[in-house]
Formats: structure tokens, C-alpha cells, sequence
């Protein structure tokens, strides 16, 4: 017997591994296989499909990729068909995930289905929230206030907390990688993101930043993710290397837990941030098409998950037009260089934000539920 894991994003591939690892500690013998990047690999799950083919960023990009991605769909469905999984764990990554259980369904798969982080509905469209409740046996969120709109729509949802809370409380920040970064009161961290397409649009205008930080006598550090396609890791290693920019390649919330401030590319790691009480200033650039869509689409007032938990503007979002190398300096430096009372008052922003994550546990409860959906338990 066999469970089907599969993640497309270095977020994803961070919970699955840590799925994969909890279910092997309760008992789980048989094999762990799907699709994944380096920490799935890693955790002893049998990757068949690199997630790296799914670390796409704007419209224009998957309309590029779509011959790719259907094949990818056929020859997935296929083997999850013949091989029959007791279930099937997605994680992330919408746009592939939904149409590969929704084509599992319709190819007479009758094993259970398990979401991970399933889509935003609650930000836009809306409508896959029907795709959620027709084909998925269990949504396992990662926030409560996506549970509670998941069961609004008729959504079987589950929910224990965020499992980086945990995480980060077991286990504080500081691999045996982190020794290599500067002792300094300075420090600023930078991320540009962990998808080659992301980091393209926003390395040129964090560099000119960290240049005006510097300048301001801060010592800016960059984030290489350990979870970014091998190859783009490597040549932003020797890019760096090449024109003597200080970097790190280990976790980036170590480099956030010992930095003054972070700019970061918006996503899972402004929830990184939020737990570990790290002021960021959010930054993000789409091409001009998917940046025009994602206007009329997107219904949430902040894009910044940390924002959206807080429910007011904790964070800058400096997000296209207001991605520029003047503005994300300036707005690091209002932080750095804040008074007491304008600090004093985001932190405990923060605080009140960090709350709603929930309690721990979160990984044994994901196992537990899975095992029950095995019979297992």
C-alpha cells in the first residue's frame, strides 16, 4: 500500500516533508511516493515528479507552460490510477492540485483526498470552493479564519493551528549554517523569493536598496533558499560570490531571526517574519498582465499574509509601481530608524496577529487524520 504526496512550492515541500517524517514516526510502512523538491526528497519521500515544474509566477508564465503542465496532469493521473494509494495529500500550488483531483475523480479514484493549504477562496475565485467540496475528502488549512470559510461553503475543513508555530518554538532558528553570519546589531535581511522568475523581477531593485542601506552604515545579508531549483540556486550563489555580495544559503528565518529588519517577496515568509517578531517591508512585482488581472480578481484589502492576520497595515506592501528601490529603503529606514512609541506600537501588533495561529500539534493531528483515512487508525 502507498500514500501520494505531492507539493509544487518550497512551502509545500517544507509541510509535506514534515508530514512525511510524522507519519513514518506513528507507523505508517507503506511507501510515501509523489511529487516534491529537495526537503521531500530529503524526508524519504520517493519523488517521481520534481516540483521545481510547477514554480511558476504570473499569468503569462502559465499560459506558456500549459502544454507542460497537461502532460504533467495525464502522466500524474495515470499512475495514481494504476497504483490505486490508500490516499492522495496535495499541498499548495491550485492551479495544478485542483485539476489533478478533479481528474482523479473523474477517472474513478475512490480513495480519500487531502488538502494542505488548500486555495484562497476567501481572496478570490470563489468558485473553486465548489471544487474543494465536491472532490476533496478534507481541507486541512492553515489559518482559522480560512476554516471557518471553508465550512461557510460546505467544505469539510479541519484546523489545529499553523505548524510553524510549533516549529519555531521546538526548534528556535540557528542551523549549524547560521554560525557563518555576521555578529552585528546591523544587520539587514534580504529575500528575494525562492522561484527563479520571482527573484529576476525583485534582485535588481533589492540590490540597489541594500546599496542605500549600506550607505546608511546597515549591513545587508541575502537569502539564497535552499528550496529554489538547484540551478538557479547556483547561479545566485556565484553571482553573488562574483560581485562580493554577503549572502546566506541556509534557512532564511535564521537570517530573519537575527536581523533588525527584513524586505522580503510576499508570501509564507511574511508569516515566517510575524512569529519571529522580525519587522518586513513586503515587496513583490508580477508582469503587467497578471498584475492587471490580479486587480480585478483579487478581494482583500493586504496581499501580505501577516497583514491579512493582523487586519491592518503592520507591514509596508510596496507591491509593482511601488517596488522600487527608493521606496523599500525608506521604508526600511522608517523602521530602523523608528522612535520608541511607532515601534513599541507594531510590536504589539504583532503580538495580537501571532494569536491567531493557533495552538500545536499541528503535524501529528495532520497524520492522525490521514491514518484514520488509511484505516490505519
Amino acid at each position: 500500500m502507498s500514500l501520494f504526496i505531492s507539493s509544487g512550492e518550497a512551502s509545500g515541500d517544507h509541510y509535506t516533508a514534515a508530514l512525511a517524517k510524522k507519519l513514518r514516526a506513528v507507523g505508517y510502512d507503506g511507501e510515501i511516493w509523489g511529487m516534491g523538491g529537495v526537503e521531500p526528497r530529503e524526508a524519504g519521500i520517493d519523488v517521481c515528479w520534481p516540483g521545481e515544474r510547477l514554480q511558476l509566477l504570473g499569468l503569462t508564465e502559465v499560459l506558456s507552460a500549459i502544454p507542460s503542465i497537461l502532460s504533467l496532469l495525464s502522466e500524474m493521473s495515470g499512475r495514481i490510477i494504476e497504483r490505486a494509494p490508500e490516499a492522495v495529500v496535495v499541498c499548495d500550488s491550485p492551479d495544478f492540485h485542483l485539476h489533478l483531483i478533479a481528474k482523479l475523480r473523474r477517472r474513478g479514484y475512490r480513495g480519500r483526498i487531502f488538502y494542505i493549504s488548500p486555495p484562497s477562496v476567501w481572496a478570490w475565485r470563489g468558485g473553486r470552493a465548489e471544487a474543494l467540496r465536491r472532490y476533496v475528502d478534507e481541507c486541512l488549512p492553515l489559518f482559522k479564519f480560512e476554516h471557518e470559510y471553508l465550512l461557510s461553503r460546505g467544505c469539510k475543513s479541519k484546523w489545529m493551528g499553523h505548524p510553524l508555530v510549533e516549529e519555531f518554538r521546538k526548534e528556535a532558528p540557528g542551523s549549524a549554517a547560521a554560525d557563518s553570519l555576521p555578529d552585528s546589531e546591523k544587520m539587514v535581511a534580504f529575500l528575494p523569493g525562492s522561484r527563479r522568475n520571482e527573484i529576476k523581477k525583485l534582485l535588481p531593485i533589492m540590490r540597489e536598496s541594500a546599496e542605500a542601506l549600506a550607505g546608511e552604515g546597515w549591513l545587508p545579508v541575502f537569502s539564497v533558499a535552499p528550496g529554489l531549483n538547484p540551478a538557479a540556486h547556483d547561479d545566485m550563489i556565484s553571482e553573488f560570490t562574483r560581485s562580493g555580495v554577503r549572502f546566506y544559503a541556509g534557512p532564511g528565518r535564521d537570517l530573519m531571526a537575527r536581523a533588525r529588519c527584513a524586505i522580503g517577496a510576499s508570501g509564507t515568509i511574511t508569516v515566517e517574519s510575524l512569529i519571529l517578531g522580525c519587522y518586513m517591508v513586503v515587496t513583490y512585482r508580477l508582469n503587467p498582465l497578471s498584475a492587471f488581472v490580479a486587480r480585478r480578481v483579487i478581494k482583500t484589502r493586504h496581499y501580505a499574509m501577516a497583514n491579512i492576520l493582523a487586519g491592518c497595515d503592520m507591514f509596508p506592501e510596496l507591491l509593482q509601481e511601488s517596488a522600487t528601490a527608493e521606496n523599500i529603503a525608506k521604508s526600511a529606514l522608517a523602521w530602523l530608524n523608528g522612535d520608541e512609541a511607532f515601534r513599541g506600537g507594531i510590536e504589539e501588533t504583532m503580538e495580537r496577529a501571532r494569536r491567531t495561529l493557533g495552538g500545536e500539534g499541528v503535524y501529528d493531528f495532520w497524520s492522525e487524520e490521514i491514518m484514520k483515512g488509511t484505516g490505519k487508525c
